[in-house]
Formats: structure tokens, C-alpha cells, sequence
């Protein structure tokens, strides 16, 4: 049985959300691109409804910003209801009771010896995000954290005229995306509806450092098998077969 289509104006009404706002999500990567029978012609399905109230549903979460909206939702198969639920409760657990951090974008590039523009350069890569507020751009939360880490790296000798430039960090955020999805993905499949709120909430914070610490291990062990084997790999090696697991889904 075929779905109802909708125009625009359809589903503005059916999710509360103007064009424009549908328009940015659809550019953004957070829905996907309607049927365009035509070129003045747009119809949508009403999946679109659903993943519009879930879109909102996240955003309202102070912790999930629209680059960990679109990680959750950028897929055939989004997250079912009683696992959205689940992530937004674990989510208010980590949290609770710490006091976000923020930083002007001037005074944290004074502070770590960056230039404005280089933090800038590190949000154009999406490794961070600034916010702008009265006109001022602030960095928060553990964004500050990642601007004082790169700035060590710089103090270590990874210098730009050697080639280590933020634009590097792009396969890093990828990665981490790709990665992070997939966790996301088999935490929520596995508690929901299996554990409680208390048990999957220290699961998920214990979990979270154990598997930083695994991956490091690993990743020290791969590099180090690298240097051993005196091989370098090619620059322009594909990913691993499983990036493309969910296309073939």
C-alpha cells in the first residue's frame, strides 16, 4: 500500500515546521531529497513527517547539535521510538549536574596562542562549532577542550609548513562519525526494552571510557605494525567495505 503524498504546505502543517527550516534540513543532509516529479514539483511522503518530529525531538536536546542529529537520522532505518526515548534519558544522566563551559573565540586564541582564524578553520572541518550570540562567536563545552589539544599538537612541532593543517582533521570526523552512528546504533538496539533507565545510563558512561580506551589500543597497535613492516600505506586507500555496510542494507 502506497503512502500519502504531500505537498509542501502539507507538511508544514503536519509537522509545525516552515519550508525554509524543511529546506535547510534537506540540505543539510537531515532529510532526504522529496520525489520532484516536476521542476516546480515536490512531494513527500509521510515518512517525512516522522523524521521531521524526530529531528525536533533531538534538537531540543542541549547535548545533540545538528552534525549528531544527522549522524542518528542519516539513514534508511533511523532509530525506532523506544530508542530515541531511550538515548534522550541516558543523555540527561551523563550530564546532569555539570555546568557547560564556553569561551570567547578571541580569548580562547589568546589563552592557547591559536589565531582566530585557525579556530575558525577548525570549525569549517566540523571538528567544533561556534556559536555566535550578539555578534561575538563562543566556543563550548568540550569544543574548548579540542581547540587546547590542537593547540599542544601545534607546541609538539606539527607545524602547517610541514603539512599539518586542520583541514587533516576531515578523516578524523568522518571516521569518528561513521563510528559513532554505528555505536549509537547496537547500544540502542541492545538496552531498549532489556535494561532499566539506571543500569543502561552506567553502561553507557562506563562504556563510553572503556571503548576509548580499546580503540586507542588498537590504534597504537596498528600504527605500530605499520612502522614494523616498514610500509606506508597509500594516501588515497579506500576506507574499510564496512563504511558502505548500511548503503547495501
Amino acid at each position: 500500500m502506497s503512502r500519502r503524498r504531500l505537498k509542501m504546505k502539507d507538511l508544514e502543517l503536519a509537522t509545525g515546521v516552515g519550508r525554509e527550516t524543511i529546506r535547510f534540513y534537506i540540505r543539510e543532509g537531515l532529510l532526504p531529497e522529496p520525489e520532484r516529479p516536476g521542476r516546480n514539483v515536490a512531494w513527500y511522503d509521510e515518512s517525512f513527517v516522522d523524521r521531521i518530529a524526530l529531528i525536533k525531538e533531538l534538537q531540543r536536546k542541549r547535548y545533540l547539535p545538528l552534525h549528531a542529529i544527522k549522524s542518528l537520522v542519516d539513514s534508511e532505518t533511523p532509530p525506532t521510538r523506544a530508542e530515541v526515548d531511550a538515548l534522550l534519558a541516558i543523555d540527561g544522566t551523563l550530564y546532569r549536574g555539570v555546568p557547560p563551559a564556553e569561551a570567547g573565540v578571541g580569548d580562547l586564541a589568546k589563552r592557547t596562542g591559536l589565531s582566530v582564524r585557525e579556530i575558525r578553520r577548525l570549525a569549517d572541518v566540523e571538528a567544533i562549532e561556534l556559536l555566535t550570540r550578539h555578534g561575538a562567536q563562543w566556543v563550548c563545552g568540550d569544543d574548548i577542550r579540542f581547540v587546547e589539544r590542537w593547540a599542544a599538537l601545534r607546541n609538539a612541532g606539527f607545524a602547517e609548513r610541514l603539512g599539518f593543517r586542520p583541514e587533516n582533521l576531515r578523516v578524523y570526523v568522518e571516521f569518528v562519525r561513521w563510528l559513532a552512528r554505528e555505536e549509537l546504533r547496537m547500544f540502542a538496539h541492545g538496552v531498549t526494552g532489556r535494561v532499566d533507565l539506571e543500569t543502561a545510563s552506567g553502561m553507557a558512561e562506563q562504556g563510553i571510557e572503556i571503548v576509548n580506551e580499546l580503540i586507542a589500543l588498537l590504534r597504537k597497535a596498528t600504527l605500530l605494525r605499520y612502522i614494523a613492516e616498514g610500509n606506508l600505506p597509500e594516501a588515497d586507500t579506500p576506507p574499510p567495505r564496512v563504511w558502505s555496510s548500511q548503503k547495501r542494507r
